[in-house]
């Protein structure tokens, strides 16, 4: 009785047994995800999730993130992580870089980007000076020239913006080693081209003789009779720009003729060795003969202070009952007046009337004389300090337009110049309009700010010169 009760009692143990063991088994092979997070959850576990910070310089962080991002979206893909940049202080020189992902993949994205910075070109800077008569030639129109030797050289060329009355100016190079020194040649090919020209033009202006008749009444009362001649304007995005000029003419500060000094007035000189060549020979002047002269026409004439033949307009015929007819001439290069017999001027030959007329009528700027009209001191003065047809360079610049009565007979006039002129012969420059006032045979008028301006830059390349 008692072994049978004991043998019910185990199987019942053991069948209990069996069942929680396959209830145990069901459970797990039928248990959801959400369950088994949770029971992992509660395990001990050690975390591989890493964040590095690395510090990259300002200037290379455009190009690790490359084009809309393609260079570090490359990165971040080799190693796995996600890699952003911090923003920072503009006065610091770097920016942070946060990598975030595995301890490995933080590891490899730290090596990739140190091979990156390590195998990009080392970006320099370099400085060099160039005369200031040359900046314009560099620069070009409209800044064409030096854009066009920054993208050629892939290095980032400017000017500084330095003191403009020092005779250089510092040009900034940025690149690569390379870069740099390409830029340089190119810019060192346009100076010395610049300076062989300046050799030759200097060379060839040097040849020229004083053309400047006697002083007199009548000559100044004849100047002032001078009809207008060329326009001059500055370069559009360079209206302080400064320029070479030389004084040809005059009557007073107020009422002047200015030449460029350039390619045009070596030019111009030809063109009166040619004609002086021509007209000087009898048969040749025979061509030529004016049955008529009449006011407006232009003519070839002598001009008898250095026997040398220009081209001239007819400004008035001078009838006389005892004796021929006289012309009034306007010497259309140069801007002084002279009267000859009617029959010393001959027709002009086509191919010397290709040249534009090179004088343009100017005054000065800023000042008004001390009275009704300058005194006789004032104009001595002033021809003296701007070197009156002694073809000696000054610096000018434009500062203001007028409009004056048309005296020309057959030419539109156009909008005379007010110019700022100096002297830059000496050792120390001259202002022209400063000198008078300071002397005084002047005072400034009620356009001038009373800031006397004594800088300079010296180019032609910063003028622009359009006939009429």
């Amino acid at each position: 009785m008692r072994s049978s009760i004991g043998t019910k009692a185990l199987t019942t143990v053991l069948g209990v047994s069996l069942v929680g063991v396959a209830s145990y088994l069901v459970y797990l092979l039928f248990k959801n995800d959400d369950e088994d997070d949770d029971y992992l959850s509660t395990l001990p576990k050690t975390s591989r999730f890493k964040t590095i910070e690395i510090r990259v310089e300002k200037e290379m962080v455009r190009a690790l993130i490359g084009r809309n991002g393609k260079t570090i979206k490359q990165i971040e893909e080799q190693s796995n992580t996600k890699i952003n940049f911090k923003s920072c202080d503009s006065e610091i020189p770097d920016r942070l870089c946060v990598i975030k992902g595995s301890l490995e993949g933080c590891n490899i994205a730290e090596n990739l980007i140190q091979e990156f910075i390590a195998s990009q070109p080392v970006v320099e800077v370099s400085d060099m000076w160039v005369m200031q008569n040359f900046v314009g030639k560099i620069i070009g129109r409209c800044g064409e020239q030096i854009m066009e030797i920054s993208s050629l050289s892939g290095a980032k060329i400017h000017f500084t913006d330095d003191d403009r009355s020092s005779p250089k100016r510092r040009l900034t190079i940025k690149g690569t080693k390379e870069q740099i020194s390409l830029a340089k040649s190119y810019i060192e090919d346009i100076i010395k081209q610049c300076e062989i020209k300046q050799q030759r033009l200097d060379a060839s202006l040097a040849k020229r003789e004083p053309r400047l008749p006697p002083k007199n009444l009548e000559s100044a009362k004849l100047a002032k009779e001078a009809p207008k001649a060329e326009r001059i304007s500055s370069i559009p995005g360079q209206p302080d720009s400064q320029f070479d000029v030389y004084v040809s003419a005059m009557v007073d500060p107020s009422h002047f003729w200015l030449q460029i000094v350039g390619p045009k007035a070596t030019e111009l000189d030809q063109l009166v060795e040619d004609m002086t060549e021509y007209y000087s020979k009898p048969e040749n002047r025979e061509f030529h003969v004016l049955d008529k002269v009449n006011v407006g026409d232009l003519v070839a004439a002598l001009f008898k202070y250095d026997n040398k033949w220009y081209r001239a307009e007819v400004l008035k015929i001078i009838e006389s009952n005892t004796s021929e007819p006289e012309a009034e001439l306007y010497y259309v290069d140069y801007g002084d007046t002279d009267i000859v017999p009617c029959k010393d001027t001959y027709e002009i030959r086509t191919d010397f009337l290709q040249l534009h007329f090179q004088a343009i009528e100017c005054y000065l700027s800023r000042v008004d004389p001390i009275g009704a009209t300058w005194s006789e001191e004032a104009v001595d003065k002033f021809e003296e300090w701007t070197h009156v047809a002694q073809w000696k360079k000054l610096s000018a610049k434009i500062n203001g337009y007028t409009e004056r009565e048309k005296t020309r007979a057959k030419r539109e006039g156009s909008p005379v110049p007010g110019i700022d002129l100096f002297d830059v012969n000496n050792e120390r420059d001259l202002d022209i309009a400063g000198e008078l006032v300071k002397h005084g045979y002047a005072v400034f008028n009620k356009e001038n700010d009373l800031k006397l301006s004594s800088s300079r830059t010296t180019s032609t390349s910063n003028v622009s010169v359009e006939s009429m």
